[in-house]
């Protein structure tokens, strides 16, 4: 699986024009973003962020199996993981302090023998002038 994987990378990369570092960069957003649609959720969700997280790594994981050329090494997979991270982590941190999440309001439940009108409630006199 990881020899197929390596295969379309290496065809989508040079179908596209951009550099491996470019590409890492373009699948990270792509992937969270994607992610925050399919689990309907905000991309600073960390579902969505461990979306690309495990992705990079099964991407990785492929690299370091000898099926990607020039990629084999750890200091390649730590430069990529970095490239592949980056993004989705500022948006996860920022997102979660730039725009917190809104606390949902709970409104008690309406009373079924109480009326819609105000014959219920004490009658209020108004001040006197």
């Amino acid at each position: 699986m990881a020899e197929r994987w390596i295969a379309y990378k290496i065809r989508l990369i040079e179908y596209v024009g951009l550099t491996n570092d470019a590409m890492h960069i373009h699948m990270s957003l792509l992937l969270l973003f994607v992610s925050a649609i399919l689990f309907r959720r905000r991309p600073d969700s960390l579902w969505c962020w461990l979306v690309v997280f495990l992705a990079e790594l099964f991407n990785e994981y492929a690299d370091l199996s000898g099926a990607a050329p020039d990629e084999a090494g750890l200091d390649a997979a730590m430069h990529d993981i970095y490239n592949t991270m980056f993004w989705p982590t500022i948006i996860v941190v920022l997102g979660r302090f730039l725009f917190p999440r809104r606390l949902k309001v709970t409104r008690p439940a309406p009373d079924p023998d109480a009326s819609s009108d105000l014959a219920d409630q004490p009658f209020k006199e108004s001040a006197t002038v």
